[in-house]
């Protein structure tokens, strides 16, 4: 009894004391010390990629596809799980998780990212 009493208390003081009890997020000084395995966004670096399809055959979940006809990779990163099969089998290390985290938005369609594959390897087959 003497606990809820207690704990009755302290609540009105603070709702009557108009301070602010939350902390500014994302805080504008200080970015979050992340361990060094920590996995974020997947980011795909357009000019090592050589289209190989490795990575859509690795995926678990369908995230990625590959479009031939005009060097583009699609990346639905609502379907992502970060469980890096996809990075571990490129062999240019073009897929990476970055440390980036933050994604959060009300739009889905923010979430579906398309890169057109800049790579002379691939724009060399093309042209032979």
């Amino acid at each position: 009894m003497r606990t809820v009493l207690k704990t009755m208390i302290s609540t009105l003081r603070l709702l009557f004391s108009r301070q602010d009890v939350t902390e500014m997020y994302p805080d504008p000084v200080a970015k979050p010390l992340l361990p060094k395995r920590a996995r974020g966004i997947l980011s795909l670096d357009t000019y090592k990629c050589t289209l190989c399809g490795k990575c859509v055959k690795m995926c678990p979940s369908n995230t990625i596809s590959i479009n031939k006809n005009n060097l583009s990779l699609k990346i639905n990163y609502t379907y992502c799980m970060s469980c890096t099969y996809c990075s571990n089998a490129c062999p240019e290390d073009a897929l990476v998780f970055s440390k980036e985290f933050e994604s959060a938005t009300n739009d889905q369609e923010l979430f579906i990212h398309e890169f057109n594959i800049i790579n002379v390897r691939n724009i060399k087959k093309e042209t032979l």
